[in-house]
């Protein structure tokens, strides 16, 4: 299952609204006084704050993308005239962004910049380079490589970047690296390769070797270092950054998935969970309606999750296979009817930030195919508001969202009415916290439970 919401709530989309509003406003005044350019230069933002909220990456007040932990807009080609660089974001409830950071670059032609947030939100820092764009002829058959070290968490460590299989031995380093570094631009053949990072003068111990990587021809391509957030398994994250923006964890093979099973299904008994049919490791025991087991390591890409009765290996109840991802967590979740059960899958990529909580609604009920959720101060009449979420569908879920912290009630109701269909929950929400919700059936097909499964 997509962990993409289906949902958009109406104070993001008006406080996004707004923004672009000013942005036409701003930029349509602001570049109408400005000199007359002679070419182009291309600037790109990254954001290394770990405890940081979505931001947004502007020149002046126009939103050039959005970008949260460990990622970076894509590199876009601007006159090479003057303007102040800005990071935002908006807080749940509010149309007037917060001003993080501001860089002043007077673009020179041809050059690319790179604006990176570093610190913490409330003493940022900027990290920006400089760099000659490289042009690119249609035979090279080599790319380029920016090494980078963007973690307050880990110290000074050495950088291996060779083919497969490639031991590290002492001064076989690429260079090394502490927080807030870079290693110059080298340039590589495309093909595979291997980066290791180790203690510096101490190759035989590895704190990190990625995946193998596959590189292709004309590109430059980023290696950051980030400190490991929450969703991530192990001590260290690094991701591949393109120049399109995209950016995508570096899997450490020597660290699994691992996956946790929230039993759904109303109406199916207490279940034991396996792996791959070996009966003799119990993984999930003793699994019943709206608990949640314990995540355990999962090694294979393709493996099986073998349902059993309690106690009755050869009682099978359901096996499905799932495809997991190195270094990532999911929440397998059994559900459906006796009779017509299904496994589906909810990756679990919530961070907290220190701004405002993180909420996230799931709707595993399958009595009501459509629900409309409200989340108000306690008291309020939901006559007079709009929901929070519109239309949640059965077996999918709203993505962690931005809530607004405090006292506040958690109302279901039928899709496009008033009728309240489960019991309203009260929640103390605050920033720091991510909050995962789930919307169960019960023994009356009318009725559904709301119920707080998780909370980090």
């Amino acid at each position: 299952m997509n962990n993409t919401s289906m949902t958009k709530s109406f104070s993001r989309l008006i406080a996004i609204a707004a923004m672009i509003l000013v942005t036409v406003i701003s930029s349509g005044c602001a570049e109408s006084t400005r000199g007359e350019a002679s070419g182009e230069g291309a600037v790109r933002g990254i954001n290394s704050i770990v405890a940081s909220p979505e931001l947004f990456f502007l020149i002046e007040e126009r939103a050039l993308g959005a970008i949260s932990f460990k990622q970076a807009t894509g590199l876009d080609q601007w006159d090479d005239l003057s303007y102040n660089f800005n990071f935002d974001f908006i807080r749940p409830g509010f149309t007037e962004a917060d001003r993080v950071a501001t860089e002043f670059i007077d673009v020179i032609a041809d050059i690319e910049y790179t604006v990176i947030l570093t610190g913490t939100l409330d003493n940022p820092e900027i990290i920006r380079w400089d760099d000659p764009e490289r042009e690119w002829s249609d035979t090279e058959t080599v790319w380029e490589a920016i090494f980078t070290h963007l973690s307050p968490m880990l110290g000074e460590v050495d950088v291996y970047f060779a083919a497969p299989g490639t031991v590290p031995i002492l001064g076989g380093s690429i260079g090394s690296l502490i927080n807030g570094d870079r290693l110059e631009i080298t340039e590589y053949e495309a093909g595979e390769y291997e980066l290791i990072l180790t203690p510096p003068g101490d190759p035989a111990t590895i704190l990190f070797i990625s995946s193998t990587i596959t590189a292709i021809s004309q590109n430059r391509t980023v290696f950051a270092i980030f400190d490991p957030d929450p969703p991530h398994i192990g001590p260290i994250a690094v991701n591949l950054i393109g120049e399109n923006g995209t950016s995508i964890n570096i899997a450490d093979p020597n660290f699994s998935s691992q996956v946790r099973l929230l039993h759904a299904a109303f109406g199916t008994e207490n279940v034991d969970g396996y792996f791959n049919q070996d009966f003799a490791n119990l993984k999930f025991p003793d699994v019943g309606h709206t608990e949640l087991a314990a995540y355990q390591d999962i090694g294979n890409a393709l493996s099986s999750v073998d349902l059993t009765a309690v106690g009755n290996s050869g009682a099978e109840i359901l096996t499905n296979s799932i495809l997991t991802v190195a270094g990532t967590r999911r929440t397998l979740i059994l559900s459906g009817r006796p009779g017509s059960l299904f496994l589906n899958v909810l990756p679990e990529d919530g961070r907290p930030v220190t701004t405002f909580p993180i909420i996230r609604v799931a709707n595993f009920a399958v009595n009501y195919d459509f629900v409309d959720i409200y989340l108000e101060e306690p008291g309020t009449d939901i006559s007079e508001v709009l929901p929070r979420f519109i239309g949640l569908t059965t077996q999918l879920d709203t993505g962690f969202v931005p809530a607004i912290d405090g006292s506040r009630e958690l109302t279901v109701t039928t899709f496009f009415g008033d009728e309240v269909i489960a019991t309203p929950i009260l929640l103390d929400l605050s920033a720091d916290e991510v909050v995962s919700i789930g919307i169960f059936d019960t023994v009356d097909p009318l009725v559904l439970e709301v119920i707080v499964y998780d909370v980090q």
